[in-house]
């Protein structure tokens, strides 16, 4: 085996503790958003941030033709090619989005330009960016806003949370009672915050407000579809897989099925309950209190005659009194 000298070994300790750091941030921001798609552009953002930290470590990174980032002694600066310092190294750490500098001090964030000019001050526990040239602003108290690339503040920073849809072009707002809206790209309020969101597919979102289910099209208010007075709407558990299709659970008159954003019927509104389970194209069923499993394409995949299922991330277990457990592998 290698031998490791002294340096490697500190290189090694390091790069644990910051990824013991980023995942413990992961933990944090993940609570915040349980519904929404910007959970998956948060992953991705805390990955390239460990990456980029790692790789920092020995060498700067080029962010324009005559601009790095570059660290030493632990700290974090920008730089030209004659080695000019730009930005002194008094920070934690920098990161280039959107042409502007996300600037780290004191596990606080700030927005600058690369000539070093202060568009938001280092106040805030996150800045998120986001395409189309805006950035969703986390304040240390856990509120929330967005700006654009120049510090203007495009959503005012009074959000319990903040999300953007498929292509940042609408971002979904959620108050202090709960519930909902929607602002435009240029942070005009298209929805009041008088909504319940439940499934959020693309630009389709379907929601009750004052009781009543439906349908919104965020691109279209004439594609708006109201549904049955009846219908209730069901949390339902979105898996973040890739190539999810996205469904709706619904409750009419004590009888459940699933829908989707287009409201075509997946599975009819015939059983007694209706769970999500650990994998997107599989539901929970349950009929004259005994338990199956249905895949989305409408075929029972385990039959109405198991007792209980123990969920599983890959497969289920069912269970039946006096019998041996079956166990039940996801097919994709």
């Amino acid at each position: 085996m290698r031998n490791i000298n002294r340096n490697q070994l500190a290189a090694i300790y390091l790069i644990l503790g910051v990824y013991t750091k980023v995942c413990f941030v992961y933990l944090q921001v993940m609570q915040h958003f349980k519904t929404t798609s910007v959970k998956k552009t948060i992953s991705t953002i805390l990955f390239l941030l460990l990456t980029t930290f790692i790789y920092s470590q020995n060498s700067k990174t080029k962010i324009e033709e005559n601009k790095f980032i570059e660290r030493r002694e632990n700290k974090f600066g920008i730089t030209d090619s004659l080695k000019n310092v730009i930005i002194p190294f008094l920070y934690d750490f920098i990161e280039f989005k959107n042409q502007r500098l996300i600037i780290r001090k004191n596990n606080l964030n700030g927005l600058f330009s690369l000539d070093n000019n202060e568009f938001l001050p280092i106040e805030f526990q996150f800045i998120l960016p986001r395409k189309n040239d805006r950035f969703i602003l986390w304040s240390k108290k856990s509120i929330f806003g967005l700006s654009d690339i120049n510090g203007k503040i495009i959503i005012p920073l009074q959000y319990k949370s903040i999300s953007s849809t498929v292509n940042d072009d609408f971002y979904i707002t959620e108050n202090g009672k709960n519930l909902y809206g929607v602002y435009d790209y240029n942070g005009k309020n298209i929805i009041p915050e008088e909504f319940k969101f439940y499934t959020v597919d693309k630009y389709r979102i379907l929601a009750t407000k004052d009781n009543k289910s439906q349908i919104i099209d965020l691109k279209n208010s004439e594609n708006n579809i109201i549904l049955d007075e009846k219908i209730e709407l069901i949390e339902t558990v979105r898996h973040y897989s890739m190539g999810e299709n996205l469904f709706q659970i619904i409750k009419k008159e004590k009888k459940y099925g699933i829908i989707n954003s287009k409201n075509e019927t997946i599975i009819p509104i015939i059983y007694d309950e209706i769970k999500s389970s650990e994998n997107w194209r599989y539901f929970i069923i349950k009929q004259k209190n005994k338990i199956g499993l249905i895949n989305v394409n409408g075929t029972v995949t385990k039959k109405l005659i198991y007792d209980s299922i123990e969920l599983r991330k890959e497969y289920i277990v069912l269970k039946r009194k006096n019998i041996k457990d079956e166990i039940y592998a996801y097919e994709y």
